[in-house]
């Protein structure tokens, strides 16, 4: 997962750079965050390869619910944009909704117009820790500390445009659609270079 501070326009949405993820487009930079409360599930997984999931006796199955479909968002956006983008890919819609949706596939339509893809690091950090926050009806929030490094490159020649490694801390909004979870909004909290920051934290 590849994750950028950007600038966001008017409306909160933030421009496509032509070398990011859903993730750089859709989420803004803001200075506060909220603190995982006691009934929280943390899950570290790898995009594109298994998960260990770490729970506590408080941990709910609708909290690891939670957990894993925000996961399972990032995996699909991986998905989608490997080999060649597909916009159309039905598991976009199966793991987001709203504004996130529509930049997902507005940013992975224009890696296939634009001739990138994504393809896992060599070596990838395989870090990725959700916690839930917050449920409130069919709204909850979720805590992701994530090492995003995976790699951005021209179909056509290989060439790489992107393969910078870097931590983020993200807020992620989460909400209950036809009774499925779905990635409404990310917000990034804080960035790193390499692998620090909350990746280090215990």
């Amino acid at each position: 997962m590849l994750v950028s501070c950007s600038t966001a326009n008017d409306d909160g949405a933030l421009p496509h750079d032509g070398t990011s993820s859903s993730r750089e487009a859709t989420t803004s930079t803001t200075s506060t965050t909220s603190s995982p409360d006691s009934t929280g599930s943390d899950t570290i997984a790898a995009v594109g390869g298994a998960s260990t999931t770490l729970t506590s006796e408080a941990t709910s199955d609708a909290n690891q619910e939670i957990v894993d479909r925000y996961i399972g968002y990032w995996q699909a956006e991986f998905d989608a944009n490997t080999g060649v983008p597909n916009p159309d890919d039905p598991q976009l819609a199966e793991f987001a909704t709203g504004r996130q949706l529509e930049q997902v596939r507005s940013e992975t339509q224009a890696n296939l117009d634009e001739g990138l893809a994504f393809r896992a690091a060599a070596a990838p950090a395989n870090f990725q820790r959700v916690t839930v926050v917050s449920v409130d009806g069919d709204h909850a929030v979720v805590q992701e500390c994530v090492v995003s490094d995976d790699v951005v490159f021209r179909r056509d020649s290989g060439e790489v445009v992107d393969d910078t490694v870097a931590t983020h801390n993200a807020r992620g909004e989460m909400a209950r659609v036809g009774g499925v979870w779905r990635v409404s909004a990310v917000t990034l909290v804080q960035k790193w270079t390499g692998v620090a920051g909350c990746a280090l934290a215990s």
